[in-house]
């Protein structure tokens, strides 16, 4: 489902250096940002991401990597051990290593799987994180991730359906194969799901929230539930060319090559960005932009208060 891995060469030598980036996270640090998530493509790949973590410790944010987990050997663990990174997460699209291989187009569960066991055993301290992608190819039984992962002692799982906006957004249909699903699918996904919140209502695992999870049927059904969007105003996204947006729905129109994130931040081109969110009509459900609505809402704020301590304490611990 993800493909930044096409992205032409001539872009990659585009990315913004280490000293472009700590002037980003010195921004950030002025502007008490709480968290930085760093993710790709795959981050790993770069060669300085471990100083890029230490540069955001050192000025006071916590880091958050996300990783398909494939180059997580001794080495690399123990560059993110020193980094004083604080949490990670990782793509398992299944507990079983045919389905997940299959997905993946890359025999790879086995190597994940070592990675994670190699992570917990060498910082026992770090909060690590499942991401799992739901699509047509894994939504049978994924009620059984929640025992799968506490074996594993991760902290947290969160399940995330299949989209074809946000970061998908620029994919042609057809290059998603059979991953997404049709109408006649929902009823399954439905009984599927509700397998999985009695699955989560007994774990003490950080997990997905119910209201997101029962949400995940409109998605596909419509029209999704209406909520007001805080991106741009809580969050932002910046690519690895230095634009920054206030979600991955929309191209940024701004560089931090041309002037800091303080300036973007409260400018009227940025404005401009987030009154397009404001009446933006895509399906967007995702764990990211739709679980920090979920959490800014209203009397949702109040239901999901336990969780949303937890979650502090996920990120910021």
């Amino acid at each position: 489902m993800c493909d930044q891995w096409k992205t032409d060469p001539d872009i990659l030598s585009q990315e913004l250096s280490n000293r472009e980036w700590s002037s980003f996270i010195d921004s950030a640090s002025r502007m008490h940002a709480a968290v930085i998530v760093v993710t790709g493509g795959e981050p790993l790949l770069r060669a300085d991401i471990f100083d890029i973590i230490k540069y955001i410790h050192k000025k006071g944010i916590a880091s958050h990597v996300c990783t398909n987990g494939t180059l997580l050997n001794e080495l690399i663990v123990n560059r993110i051990k020193d980094s004083e990174l604080n949490t990670i997460s990782i793509s398992l699209d299944s507990y079983c290593a045919e389905v997940h291989n299959q997905i993946r187009g890359v025999d790879c569960f086995d190597s994940v799987i070592r990675g994670i066991k190699l992570l917990r055993r060498t910082m026992p301290e770090i909060k690590i994180g499942i991401n799992y992608l739901i699509s047509k190819q894994n939504f049978r039984n994924m009620h059984r991730m929640i025992p799968f992962a506490e074996k594993l002692k991760i902290n947290q799982i969160k399940f995330d359906p299949i989209r074809t906006n946000l970061m998908y957004r620029k994919k042609n249909l057809s290059s998603f194969g059979d991953l997404l699903f049709n109408k006649d699918d929902l009823p399954e996904l439905y009984l599927e799901i509700e397998k999985l919140l009695h699955a989560v209502s007994k774990t003490k695992l950080l997990t997905t929230s119910s209201t997101f999870m029962k949400g995940i049927i409109n998605l596909f059904k419509g029209p999704p539930y209406r909520m007001s969007c805080y991106a741009g105003y809580i969050s932002c996204a910046i690519d690895a060319l230095g634009l920054v947006s206030p979600c991955d729905n929309f191209d940024g129109k701004e560089n931090l090559r041309d002037k800091p994130l303080e300036e973007i931040w409260k400018s009227p081109a940025f404005q401009h960005l987030r009154e397009k969110v404001h009446n933006c009509s895509s399906k967007c459900w995702d764990t990211t932009h739709t679980e920090l609505n979920i959490r800014c809402s209203g009397w949702r704020f109040t239901k999901q208060f336990g969780q949303i301590l937890k979650e502090i304490h996920f990120y910021f611990s």
